[in-house]
């Protein structure tokens, strides 16, 4: 199968204007614009930073799951001296796409860069990550003056992953000629699944994962050659995780157990939150499906 981006248009003006209603969240999808037209529109980072999680879904896959966080696969080497690389190349970015993009009032600025899971031995952990805080601000007001001074309270949170593999993506147009690179659908549930399997490892619960499976997957056709695709990237994207996943494994009621611990939580993303139970079912059907 074809490693070639292909060009998805999407009205990314559609999914900043559904948060109208919600002044601050309104705001927040509008950084959220410019920061993604700037790393898209970075001749140093764009071709290399792929868009995936929940801005992906929302922005994409319209989504109505509200999550501010904001996730990349990197195709780059982490080192020492890309945190402060990245910050001047953003910096700069940003300020050309408020711009562009109609948000002369908006300022955004790097507040913070920190190396996940610890600093020490960066470039050789087996998969490290960054973790960004952008700012942004009205100008010429209160919330300027503490961005400036690096205590901005608006910030989106940006997370970076190094050395997962990554094949199925996709050019992502977002109105204009903003162009973002993303994980395409195959990339995207793969990965979703993968960490499903992984919770018990790695302590975690992820519940959204679920629903976003699910959302994806329901009531849809796929035909023989995208399911064994999206089969054949989880076992690879497993297998780098230790993990060996077989027909079973998403039957495992541990994994069950870890998703509904925090589904309630949900509600403060979805507001119509679906039956627990009867969405697990439909994720666990599909997954056998494969």
């Amino acid at each position: 199968m074809s490693t070639e981006p292909q060009p998805h248009i999407v009205d990314i003006n559609a999914w900043v204007e559904r948060a109208r209603h919600d002044s601050q969240l309104y705001f927040e999808r509008q950084a959220t614009e410019i920061l993604l037209a700037s790393i898209g529109g970075s001749s140093s980072f764009g071709g290399k930073m792929f868009l995936k999680g929940g801005t992906l879904m929302g922005v994409v896959y319209a989504s109505p799951r509200q999550t501010a966080d904001i996730d990349f696969t990197a195709r780059f080497d982490p080192s020492d001296s890309l945190l402060e690389e990245l910050k001047k190349d953003l910096d700069g970015e940003m300020k050309r796409s408020a711009a562009r993009l109609g948000y002369p009032d908006i300022v955004c600025r790097v507040q913070g860069l920190k190396k996940k899971p610890r600093p020490q031995g960066f470039e050789d952990l087996r998969f490290p990550a960054i973790e960004m805080k952008i700012s942004y601000a009205r100008r010429n007001t209160r919330q300027h003056d503490r961005l400036l001074e690096g205590a901005s309270a608006h910030v989106l949170k940006v997370e970076v992953s190094f050395k997962e593999p990554i094949e199925a993506v996709e050019l992502v147009q977002l109105g204009g000629d903003s162009i973002i690179h993303a994980y395409a659908f195959a990339e995207l549930i793969s990965e979703k699944m993968r960490a499903l399997l992984q919770q018990e490892k790695r302590d975690r619960n992820r519940c959204q994962d679920v629903y976003d499976i699910a959302y994806l997957v329901r009531g849809e056709h796929f035909p023989k050659a995208e399911k064994d695709y999206i089969l054949e990237r989880l076992i690879k994207k497993s297998h780098v995780r230790d993990i060996d996943p077989d027909k079973e494994s998403m039957s495992d009621p541990q994994i069950r157990k870890r998703t509904r611990k925090d589904w309630k939580d949900l509600k403060l993303e979805v507001a119509d939150l679906p039956d627990f139970d009867q969405t697990f079912d439909v994720l666990e059907a599909f997954y056998r499906s494969l």
